[in-house]
């Protein structure tokens, strides 16, 4: 499994609350139809700081693909008409100037 996170900032005008209830009731779902290749996909969408201020995102959010192959389907989609509904959903809540997203390797220790 490859995994990639991504940190989301909201657009200006949403509240956090607005802006997790958009993600969970229309976007997730409408990404988890149009793109097969993601095989979880976890939002953890940000309700305080433990320290420090506030950070400059508003969600991480997790997506596992079975390889490389799966992710580069994703963008292919992504590109197509198929995509486009997602892409023009994005735009309407997400800042997508100031989100970032990064293949990681994940490593999870057994406690």
């Amino acid at each position: 499994m490859i995994k990639t996170i991504a940190f989301i900032k909201r657009k200006p005008a949403l509240t956090r609350e607005e802006f997790a209830r958009h993600y969970e009731e229309v976007h997730a779902p409408l990404a988890a139809r149009t793109f097969p290749t993601i095989k979880k996909y976890v939002r953890n969408h940000i309700i305080q700081a433990l320290d420090g201020p506030d950070p400059d995102f508003d969600c991480i959010s997790e997506f596992w693909f079975e390889d490389q192959a799966g992710i580069e389907s994703l963008y292919e989609i992504w590109g197509s008409d198929a995509g486009k509904a997602v892409r023009e959903d994005e735009e309407s809540f997400i800042d997508s100037a100031n989100t970032r997203a990064f293949v990681v390797d994940e490593r999870v220790s057994d406690l």
